[in-house]
């Protein structure tokens, strides 16, 4: 069974069809819901009664000749997909949809799923014949993404699909999901009107604590109480149960023991919700009993169409004025902002809310994800991308589960919306005691470092440096360039910035400004003025070291009328340039960051300067300014640089490289024979050629190239230096683990460069060279080969020699078989 998300947000399923009875039903009862027109365009013909003998024919076992999915809600079956093999390498492939869910976008999803079975099973292409007037289901292959050829004879077209993904394909899909799981994710946001299980009197328990916070936090819809012995709770209207309340409940809040849970949650599949929250505990963080309580409950919830936040979270939040809504356990409607947070583990979820609103930072959504039974991080990216009230995402997480899915939609908010992310269960010992060890698998911490490095994620390592850089990502100044000044009153915090600045890689661009320990507001103010102005200077730090009582506030307001002034002389600016007359030189002026380290005896959390529309960050410690300001540097550098694509590259034939690699698997063995590597690698364009003879220059230096399946990130290459081991030790080390860049695919050229990079950094000469574009390539086919011959699990080419002039690859090993 596979989840699926319709267009209208609504849940579904795919299973493979049965041969049975239970399926024979099934499928009269789709049919029957299907017009004589759609059995005519699907048939080719009238099709009256219904025997026993046609819906036969349609049955049929599932193997590698012929594939069929079922579109399920619930028990019963809105859609079905089939195909069935013409040769080696096509297959014949239609649709069928019950008419009433029609435009849900089925059939489109069918065809995706099918394609990538088939695909896996060695077709290389679909053929589809459809009526000219069957404009459904020409719309369907149209929209596809798939790279559509037709011909069309009398009033029959024939389409050719291959299925071999393609950038285009997969942007067409990701699209699809993405607006189907912010439609799902809808009532939980947005709601007009919720129901809070379990709010009894008693103001200790947890229903009656969120019932409270929604009432508290003036709530735009109506909200009602459920308690199975109908206690009346501030007055309000008491139900016991959630199909008794008339009219349609948008979101159910579950907040009830596990073992009653249950029960609740099938009361609000027949009122018809279609958004829940369990906030309650004792699933699968607790046994194995738990475990499976958890899965009855999120299956039962699919079944139905609908969604589930939690169980074991600790609630939701919206802060838009027309909805207001504080389901959870935050005393208090956060601040009105930008940022959206995301916490798998609860009782932090919740300490960091109400810290963001502490400091001043404005939230505009929150959710406590618990166990992830259902809606998981990926599904809250994906709304929050679009989200006209979010440009911040804040993300506390403890593991993955499906890193290559977070990778795609990482990189697509990245390019518009900064996203700060804390990874925990980082160590062996942290993932034992992590909630979440029950179900997640065991991840390198190197692999997600790389994820969120390429997918352009700030990645931090404490929740004091979650709040230090979203503070600074929200003053909206993004910097232009690595170039720093300091403006200071202490020589001392000047020293201690300018070693924090050179180890994180960034650079002083001029002496620092010192106004000496007795200065002035109005010292402030000049120098600001003056750094701020100057052409060659990306951002400042402004180092403060308080003389008096009163001396901080002056200074706070030297900093604030300074930039109001710099804004107030950029608009004037602006006037001026429509008149014809000159503007300041680009690079000067206000559009610039400032932050500031107010070194006291107060607060050690992050506050700001307000200064209109702008703000300035101050930070208690240097370092933590400095440190602030470089990630946000480099989240600056990966949003200019240019975004990576999946090359087209000559020379690629991978239908040929699967078609070696089928035909020389062997039972027992999945290594594959010397002759068939060379051969394949030379199929998609790698010279295989190891003749040393070919070459008069010394080698510059060794590496490795390997590429692994990976059980949660999928296929990894990994990019690895030799450097002065023997053969007996290079052969020990891990090709991908012990690599010094590693990747998963598919790689953009963008990857590939930032590989070659990594590995040839202290050789420049190199680096310059052709022999590191030729590196690029060699990686970018790997990644091609691998992604498009589904038959090859593995690939280790090692004691590759690299000199200026090129790379020749020595050994060469392949294996080939189920990537598990």
């Amino acid at each position: 069974m596979m989840r699926i998300i319709l267009r209208d947000g609504r849940v579904a399923e795919f299973r493979e069809m049965r041969s049975d009875q239970r399926d024979r039903a099934v499928i009269r009862e789709l049919f029957a819901h299907v017009s004589a027109e759609s059995l005519y365009y699907r048939f080719f013909q009238a099709v009256g009664e219904l025997s026993d003998a046609f819906i036969d024919r349609q049955l049929r076992n599932n193997d590698e000749n012929n594939q069929t999915l079922l579109c399920m809600a619930g028990d019963h079956a809105v859609g079905m997909g089939s195909y069935s093999r013409v040769d080696e390498e096509r297959a014949e492939v239609a649709f069928l949809v019950d008419d009433r869910m029609q435009g849900k976008g089925i059939g489109t999803m069918l065809l995706e799923h099918l394609a990538e079975i088939a695909w896996r099973h060695g077709f290389k292409r679909f053929d589809a014949h459809v009526l000219t007037g069957n404009y459904r289901m020409i719309e369907v292959f149209k929209s596809s993404g798939y790279e559509l050829k037709s011909t069309q004879r009398s009033d029959e077209i024939h389409l050719t699909l291959p299925l071999a993904q393609t950038e285009r394909s997969r942007a067409f899909r990701d699209t699809r999901e993405k607006l189907a799981t912010a439609a799902s994710l809808a009532p939980f946001f947005r709601p007009q009107t919720v129901a809070v299980v379990g709010a009894a009197r008693d103001p200790g328990c947890m229903a009656h604590i969120i019932l409270r916070h929604i009432l508290d936090g003036e709530f735009c819809g109506t909200v009602h109480s459920v308690d199975e012995n109908a206690q009346a709770v501030d007055g309000m209207q008491p139900y016991r149960s959630v199909s008794d309340i008339s009219g349609p409940i948008d979101l159910a809040v579950i907040a009830v023991c596990a073992q009653d849970a249950r029960s609740v949650a099938d009361d609000c599949i027949r009122a018809g919700v279609r958004a829940v929250v369990v906030t309650s505990g004792g699933f699968s963080e607790r046994d194995w009993e738990g475990v499976q309580s958890e899965q009855a409950i999120t299956l039962r919830l699919r079944a139905a169409g609908s969604r589930l936040i939690g169980p074991n979270c600790m609630g939701l939040v919206n802060t838009a004025p027309d909805v207001q809504l504080n389901a959870s356990l935050a005393t208090r409607m956060p601040r009105r902002g930008n940022v959206a947070i995301a916490s798998q583990s609860g009782a932090l979820g919740i300490t960091i809310l109400e810290h963001a609103s502490r400091i001043g930072l404005g939230v505009s959504s929150f959710a406590s994800m618990g166990n992830k039974a259902d809606v998981s991080g990926n599904d809250l990216l994906q709304y929050w991308e679009d989200d006209p009230d979010t440009g911040m995402i804040l993300l506390y997480l403890e593991s993955f589960g499906n890193p290559r899915k977070f990778s795609r939609i990482a990189r697509r908010i990245t390019q518009k919306k900064p996203i700060v992310a804390v990874k925990s269960a980082r160590t062996v010992t942290g993932a034992t005691v992590s909630e979440a060890r029950l179900k997640a698998l065991p991840t390198s911490d190197a692999m997600v470092d790389g994820l969120f490095r390429r997918t352009g994620i700030i990645r931090v390592d404490t929740l004091q440096e979650l709040f230090d850089v979203a503070a600074l990502l929200s003053i909206g100044s993004p910097p232009m360039g690595r170039r720093v000044a300091i403006l200071t009153n202490t020589a001392g915090g000047a020293v201690m910035t300018v070693d924090a600045l050179l180890q994180e890689g960034l650079s002083l661009v001029r002496s620092p400004l010192d106004v000496g320990f007795e200065a002035l507001a109005g010292d402030y103010r000049r120098g600001l003025s003056e750094l701020l102005g100057d052409p060659h200077v990306d951002a400042v730090i402004v180092i403060f070291i308080s003389t008096g009582m009163s001396a901080g506030e002056e200074v706070s307001r030297a900093i604030a009328e300074t930039l109001r002034e710099m804004d107030a002389d950029t608009q004037e600016s602006a006037r001026e340039a429509g008149k014809g007359r000159r503007i300041p030189t680009p690079g000067t002026g206000r559009a610039k960051p400032v932050v500031a380290n107010f070194m006291s005896t107060g607060d050690d959390s992050v506050w700001f300067v307000e200064a209109g529309e702008w703000r300035v960050a101050v930070y208690p410690f240097p370092e933590q300014a400095v440190r602030a300001l470089a990630k946000v540097m480099d989240y600056a550098e990966y949003c200019r640089a240019p975004r990576g694509h999946t090359p087209d590259l000559e020379n690629v034939d991978c239908d040929l490289a699967r078609t070696l690699a089928r035909h020389a698997m062997l039972p027992g063995t999945d290594l594959l024979p010397g002759d068939v590597v060379v051969a394949i690698l030379e199929a998609v364009g790698i010279r295989a050629d190891s003749r040393r003879s070919l070459v008069t220059e010394k080698p510059i230096l060794r590496i490795v190239a390997a590429v692994e399946w990976d059980p949660l990130f999928g296929m990894v290459i990994g990019l690895r230096r030799e450097r002065n081991r023997s053969a007996s030790e290079m052969a020990d080390a891990h090709p991908v683990s012990d690599a010094d860049a590693i990747c998963t695919t598919p790689l953009t050229d963008r990857d590939c460069k930032d590989m070659v990079n990594s590995v040839l950094r202290e050789d420049p000469a190199v680096l310059r060279s052709s022999a590191a574009a030729d590196l690029e390539e060699l990686l970018q086919r790997l990644s091609r080969l691998v992604e498009e011959v589904y038959e090859i699990s593995g690939v280790v080419l090692s004691d590759i020699e690299v000199s200026e002039s090129g790379y020749w690859i020595h050994h060469r090993v392949m294996a080939a078989g189920t990537r598990q």
